[in-house]
């Protein structure tokens, strides 16, 4: 795999049309990937001396059986996620007003995890210093709340609150649960009351350097709780009301082309086919099943032996790649001329076939510039090119067999998300600049990084407040 894969970063500007709806634009920006740093510490949130992060000393919040094996497979799965970031990582920038005033803070858009992240106006790390952080005694609104299971109960004392921690493949940050004011959109704005985490203390990997403040988590079904699922929430109470519990993302197909994100409904200008809605198959991520692989048309099989269950998979905006179980995908790359590899020299004129997937009866197809890239370097012989496809053969993610579909599919197919009904919208993209689009948006180039964790929303443990027991914090994997 070379190394100078691009890193895709968006930065999103505010420009919805409708009450009835916001979209919010994308704008994309290259570069290359940041180096991860080692040594953090952390500080207590009550003024305690700053000490190590293996030296926190707190009681640990004792989760559910079901709740810690629902743990254990979303951490499957998002090692996967983090393997997509590390080759070819794709984020989502955004704005999202906290608090009364409100607080604005850039944030990624993430449909694989499910909270939202701010830095705390408590952080005095270096890497909160360099960004935008939330001030609670500068809200009229925020309540400190002080356990995850008691999500609508303000904080009796606030040296004794429930702390996440969150283990990033490169970096740790600590938080505490608020509850305040939030809203999504463009130039119209739904609000809502919902639950986030402030971060109290971060690393500098990879919080220093980054262009982001902080994520925002557009999961199904994930979060602690469902008060801290913030569209979920807004889905139900926003004000002003939304015409449906519904959000969209569009991509361009190349870097410099518009992309967006739609809250409250969907663009039809956005789209070249009629949406094909299909029932999400297990709450948690946005999953669905599909009945088989195409090759120019043709099916494979390939789902077959997975019986009712058929073949499953994730729209996932944090995973730059397609990922999927090594059998299925090797068999695929394969069908698709790649032989046992993602990468192989290919003549100028070789043709690759279709890639295709069957949902709910439809056909939906990409087409080889839809799931490789095609590109001449100096090591590349005369007359060939490095043909390289976005699939990844993964192992076992600890729910079964799962496809990840990420940034090519979504460069592909506009996609919607209702999370009231669970239903999944897929629909050939239109790709196309439409008039006035780039009314009201700031083209700002960002310095792009990929999110250097377990997943962009982090691993995370819950540490109950309080010192009867000890248990350390698990460090962070290092690459």
């Amino acid at each position: 795999m070379r190394s100078s894969l691009a890193v895709l970063a968006v930065l999103v500007s505010a420009c919805g049309q409708d009450l009835d709806h916001s979209t919010v634009r994308l704008h994309a920006s290259t570069s290359r990937t940041f180096v991860p740093l080692d040594g953090r510490h952390i500080r207590g949130t009550s003024g305690r001396q700053a000490r190590s992060f293996l030296g926190i000393k707190r009681r640990v919040h004792r989760a559910s059986a079901a709740a810690q094996a629902h743990a254990e497979r979303q951490r499957d799965l998002n090692n996967m996620r983090a393997q997509s970031q590390l080759l070819h990582a794709l984020q989502y920038y955004g704005e999202v007003e906290v608090g009364t005033p409100p607080q604005k803070f850039t944030v990624i858009f993430d449909t694989g995890s499910g909270h939202l992240l701010v830095p705390s106006g408590q952080c005095d790390s270096e890497a909160c210093r360099l960004h935008k952080k939330f001030a609670a005694k500068n809200s009229s609104t925020a309540m400190p709340v002080g356990w995850a299971d008691e999500p609508l109960k303000r904080a009796e004392d606030e040296t004794d609150r429930d702390t996440k921690v969150i283990n990033f493949a490169s970096g740790d940050a600590v938080g505490q649960f608020t509850r305040d004011r939030v809203c999504l959109g463009g130039s119209t704005l739904f609000c809502t009351t919902a639950d986030f985490i402030e971060m109290t203390e971060e690393s500098d990997d990879p919080f220093k350097d980054a262009s982001w403040d902080g994520v925002l988590g557009l999961g199904q079904s994930i979060s602690d709780a469902p008060e801290f699922n913030i569209f979920g929430v807004m889905s139900q109470s926003a004000t002003p009301k939304m015409t449906a519990p519904i959000f969209a993302v569009y991509l361009g197909r190349y870097v410099s082309d518009d992309a967006e994100i739609t809250f409250g409904s969907v663009r039809k200008e956005r789209m070249a086919s009629p949406l094909t809605w299909v029932n999400v198959s297990e709450e948690g991520y946005w999953q669905f099943q599909f009945t088989d692989f195409l090759i120019d048309g043709k099916p494979t099989g390939l789902c077959s032996k997975y019986g009712k269950r058929q073949c499953q998979a994730v729209l996932d905006t944090g995973s730059s790649l397609m990922m999927g179980p090594k059998n299925d995908l090797d068999q695929l790359l394969q069908l698709l001329h790649f032989g046992n590899d993602t990468t192989q020299n290919c003549s100028l004129d070789f043709k690759f076939p279709k890639l295709g997937f069957q949902i709910a009866g439809k056909t939906f197809e990409m087409e080889p510039n839809d799931y490789m890239d095609r590109s001449h370097d100096e090591y590349t012989p005369k007359g060939m090119e490095l043909c390289w496809a976005h699939l990844m053969p993964i192992g076992d993610t600890g729910r079964g067999p799962i496809v990840v579909l990420g940034m090519p599919f979504l460069r592909t197919f506009y996609t919607a998300y209702n999370m009231q009904d669970k239903k999944i919208g897929i629909a050939l993209a239109k790709h196309m600049r439409l008039k006035g689009d780039t009314d009201g948006a700031a083209n700002e180039p960002l310095v792009a990084v990929r999110p250097g964790g377990e997943d962009i929303g982090g691993n995370t443990t819950e540490i109950r407040g309080g010192s009867a027991n000890t248990e350390p914090a698990k460090p962070a994997a290092k690459k």
